[in-house]
């Protein structure tokens, strides 16, 4: 169903390879199961954008209805024995740049909504039936029955007689664990144990977590990086073109450091839930630090574990390709079946 995916982006624009991953060891081997997932876009209106003196708004919006569009058809095609799912990652609604005011968040997303039509229709298209987390700007939608069907992570596979391999989240809780001397035993219990759901506490005790990592930021001139995201080498690709099993696959041996970030913390986080509610938890999606990579954990006694950062439709990246360096507006999804994982940059480049 990769092939399928590719085909149907190559067909919309230029796709790049940003990584790759093929390893049996991610405990997701089913050939007609699809899940494609697309980090944060942080939509604001026309006029909190001018009025904010941002410098960065969402990328390619024609771009990304299109993407949802061909999601939604390969949805309707696929036969009564395949699966497609679509993940938001998080930070669709950027309430944190829209106001600082709580009580007027619940305005200020609609106010989005209504700023952003075709794209909010497409995301939300109940064919489609994307499946939404909250992400640290959002994260208040919570607290509203138009909501209430976004969650904090996702398990997969999710289906009930098969453990799951991999969780799916936005990632600004790594932010806590590693920034946040408060215990966090309770908000982990909610975030990686199976079968639970969150009461008002507990959401509470996240809110102001959320509030305290925001902390004297402005989001004017970025939002997690001053610099555009290197993706080092990302290759233009056509449906033809075959996909290595290993690309730009970053370790703790190998490097680079900087696409290294929260493997550590996710790695244990994991661990600990493994031990604690009985999983094998080997794989992490995230969004949130907006630098799409892949980050692998392996060992000759046979420990594993992949971090997977899916970028972002925000802010710029850089990477170099065909002989030439690039440097254009990040518009990246990433996709799993089949034990492969790709993470791929969208949009023309010239």
């Amino acid at each position: 169903m990769h092939d399928r995916l590719l085909s149907a982006l190559a067909s919309l624009t230029e796709v790049r390879l940003v990584a790759a991953l093929r390893d049996d060891r991610l405990g997701f081997p089913d050939p007609k199961d699809l899940r494609v997932f697309i980090p944060d876009i942080h939509l604001i209106t026309a006029r909190r954008h001018r009025t904010g003196g941002f410098k960065f708004g969402t990328n390619r919006e024609e771009l990304l209805v299109e993407v949802f569009t061909t999601l939604k058809r390969l949805k309707r095609d696929a036969a009564a024995t395949e699966t497609v799912v679509t993940y938001l990652m998080g930070d669709f609604l950027d309430l944190w740049r829209e106001t600082p005011v709580l009580k007027q968040r619940l305005d200020a997303a609609a106010a989005i909504r209504d700023d952003h039509e075709d794209l909010v229709v497409a995301a939300l298209d109940p064919t489609l039936r994307t499946r939404f987390l909250l992400g640290n700007h959002d994260f208040d939608l919570y607290r509203w029955p138009d909501y209430v069907g976004w969650d904090r992570r996702y398990f997969l596979p999710d289906r009930t007689l098969q453990a799951p391999s991999t969780i799916v989240m936005h990632g600004d809780a790594l932010d806590w664990i590693e920034n946040l001397p408060d215990p966090l035993q309770q908000i982990m219990v909610y975030l990686f144990a199976p079968h639970l759901s969150p009461n008002s506490h507990d959401l509470g005790e996240m809110g102001r977590l959320v509030a305290r990592s925001h902390a004297r930021r402005n989001y004017r001139t970025y939002l997690q990086a001053p610099t555009p995201s290197a993706l080092g080498l990302a290759p233009l690709l056509t449906p033809a073109t075959p996909v290595p099993a290993r690309h730009n696959i970053a370790t703790p041996t190998s490097g680079p450091k900087g696409r290294l970030q929260h493997l550590s913390s996710a790695w244990k986080q994991t661990a600990r839930a493994n031990q604690e509610y009985q999983m094998n938890l080997r794989v992490m999606f995230i969004g949130h630090t907006h630098a799409a990579r892949i980050a692998v954990r392996e060992t000759d006694a046979g420990e594993f574990f992949a971090l997977v950062d899916c970028g972002a439709w925000i802010e710029r990246c850089s990477w170099t390709g065909d002989g030439q360096a690039f440097t254009a507006p990040s518009a990246q999804i990433a996709a799993m079946s089949h034990n492969e994982i790709r993470i791929y940059q969208l949009g023309e480049t010239a």
